[in-house]
This record gives C-alpha cells, structure tokens and sequence, in this order.
C-alpha cells in the first residue's frame, strides 16, 4: 500500500489514527483518505519527528481547521445570497 510493515497499521488502526472499513469476511478496507492518512502519520513521525500521540492530535486540529473552512464557506455563500436579496430589494423599492 504505501510500503508500511501491517503491524504498524495495526497500531495506527489501534490508536486511531486510520480507520478502514471492512468486508463482509472482515478484511480490512483501506479508501483513498485512509492511505492519505497513513502518509500523512509517516510524514509527522519520520520527518518531523512527532510521536504518534502528537500526530492524532497535528490530524484532529487539521480536521477541525477543515470542518471551520467548510463552516466559513457556508456563511459566506449565505452572505452573498442575503446581499443579493437586499440589493434586489434596493433596486425596487427605488422603483
């Protein structure tokens, strides 16, 4: 997958760093973000030097600073829309 020895995703998957779906028959599912998560934990430990407890939280605040960037973009489409409609209103009642 990404050239990490099972056991270690077993410890990731254990600590909750990663965390596959499965088949039927039980078999560990890795999507696309799970083995981007699993870069990105290489990435903290081998060349930053993070223990893994730093990367769960280094990934948790990325999470969150994600999530507020969707919030932020959400309000701003809201913003647009309510100046759209108070411009519009504007231009009738100049009418």
């Amino acid at each position: 997958m990404v050239g990490v020895h099972q056991q270690t995703l077993r410890s990731y998957e254990r600590l909750g760093l990663v965390t596959p779906a499965r088949s039927p028959g039980n078999t560990r599912l890795y999507s696309v973000s799970d083995v981007e998560r699993v870069r990105q934990v290489l990435r903290l430990v081998d060349e930053l030097g993070v223990n893994l407890a730093g990367a769960e939280v280094v990934l948790h605040m990325r999470a969150q600073i994600e999530e507020m960037r969707r919030a932020l973009a959400r309000r701003d489409a809201e913003l647009e829309r309510a100046r759209g409609e108070i411009e519009r209103l504007r231009r009738e009642g100049a009418r």
